[in-house]
């Protein structure tokens, strides 16, 4: 038996001594594979002044009818924090949740694209500076901050995703009067199609 190419070119299949058809192949992950064939890998980072309450760093928004945000990479920093019950203690934790939407104030940000020199831009709508939010947020996540400069990061391996319309919001709750929360969120952006439900 003889493997062509079928594309009238006379190439064939090889085979190797134990009669398996050679073949090649390579992994690469997930957020990789959708810079590299689509440039559709996009960051978004925020900051905030910490103050005495609830206060956040980044509001992303969904504003598409038609694409799938896929979250690969969260890391949250607080720096400078003071005014407040020293670290740590179960007063001060960063959260992420869904749910919240945008009411009004912060500051726009505009998504990375993390291919560089790609014209391609997001369907995401963020923004920065502790925004006024409306409506409950659905916690997912916490961390409680465990001393000044301390940083957390997680890989969710694309278990999170932000879908048509939805939100996704990172917050630090604690009592401190001034310092800086700061977020950023990694995201591959997918057809909806591929996960319809």
């Amino acid at each position: 038996m003889i493997l062509e190419s079928g594309l009238g070119n006379g190439k064939l299949a090889g085979v190797d001594g134990d009669n398996r058809l050679l073949t090649a192949s390579f992994n690469i992950p997930f957020q990789h594979l959708i810079a590299k064939d689509y440039q559709k890998t996009f960051q978004v980072l925020g900051e905030a002044t910490l103050a005495n309450g609830t206060v956040t760093p980044l509001h992303i928004k969904n504003n598409s009818s038609d694409r799938v945000y896929v979250v690969t990479y969260i890391r949250w920093q607080i720096i400078d924090q003071a005014g407040g019950t020293a670290l740590p203690n179960a007063s001060n934790y960063w959260q992420l949740g869904f749910g919240s939407t945008y009411t009004s104030g912060g500051t726009s940000v505009t998504p990375v694209n993390m291919s560089s020199g790609s014209n391609t831009i997001s369907s995401l709508v963020a923004y920065q500076a502790n925004p006024t939010l409306s409506g409950s947020l659905t916690v997912c996540d916490k961390h409680y901050a465990k001393a000044e400069a301390d940083m957390n990061t997680y890989n969710k391996e694309g278990a999170m995703l932000i879908l048509p319309g939805s939100t996704v919001v990172s917050q630090y709750v604690g009592d401190h009067t001034s310092g800086t929360i700061y977020t950023r969120i990694s995201l591959a952006e997918v057809s909806a199609s591929d996960y319809s439900g």
